[in-house]
């Protein structure tokens, strides 16, 4: 199988009734074998339901059922585990990017093993902005963690990320961390490992419904870049 394509989902019913056609229509039209796995994160509202029964249409989709709610790296590392592609793809249930998106990071294919969407690298194209304050936390966090974690990178939080199927499964596998800052512990495992991470510059536009909370998610996400220092020094990542 060519491509994985996981989507982590906490209450995403609405949304994907929106979504999920778009994305099965896309992926209907390609020729190489794909899976689109949801990973439906201890969901409340009817995630689950909706998902099985899109997955009685459709060979493409496949759940994995977190029972309990564990954030949104935990539902990424079992919808990675439970994956078969050559190349994973994980993207969020909003399409905040663009699916058609993912066209432009075959050209790296073969020489990265970690193609990432970004937001903040010129030629990106960003439709309907976040808010002046949001926006800019982006931008001190994304700073915070090529000082503390990361090196050189543009956008660690873009939700549209392609990995070499191995070396996601790897680093996955390796992660620990479930909140918010799994984006930034998952590239350190990338660069600490000496895959090679190729930015791409996407379409992308704000989704005003977005789930995270600026003031709690933000505390955590800089606590999660401290203990991703502390996890390296006591030798957890291996």
């Amino acid at each position: 199988m060519k491509l994985s394509v996981v989507i982590p989902a906490y209450n995403e019913e609405e949304r994907l009734k929106k979504t999920l056609p778009k994305i099965l229509t896309y992926f209907r039209k390609q020729k190489y074998t794909k899976e689109i796995i949801i990973a439906n994160d201890g969901s409340s509202d009817g995630t689950a339901e909706f998902i099985r029964n899109k997955a009685k249409s459709s060979k493409l989709i496949k759940i994995v059922d977190l029972k309990q709610n564990q954030g949104k790296g935990g539902a990424l590392r079992e919808g990675f585990r439970a994956s078969k592609g050559e190349w994973i793809l994980f993207m969020d249930a909003d399409l905040s990017t663009p699916i058609n998106e993912l066209e432009k990071f075959w050209e790296f294919a073969s020489d990265y093993e970690v193609i990432i969407g970004s937001r903040k690298m010129a030629g990106a194209k960003v439709t309907r902005r976040q808010n002046y304050l949001r926006e800019n936390l982006g931008r001190v966090f994304t700073m915070l963690t090529n000082l503390l974690a990361t090196k050189n990178l543009s956008d660690v939080t873009c939700g549209f990320k392609l990995f070499k199927g191995d070396v996601g499964r790897k680093l996955f596998a390796a992660g620990v961390i479930n909140d918010w800052s799994f984006d930034s512990e998952i590239l350190f495992l990338a660069q600490k490992f000496g895959y090679k991470i190729k930015e791409v510059p996407v379409k992308w536009q704000n989704d005003p419904r977005t789930k995270v909370n600026m003031l709690e998610d933000g505390i955590n996400a800089f606590i999660g870049l401290i203990k991703i220092r502390i996890n390296d020094l006591t030798a957890k990542y291996t």
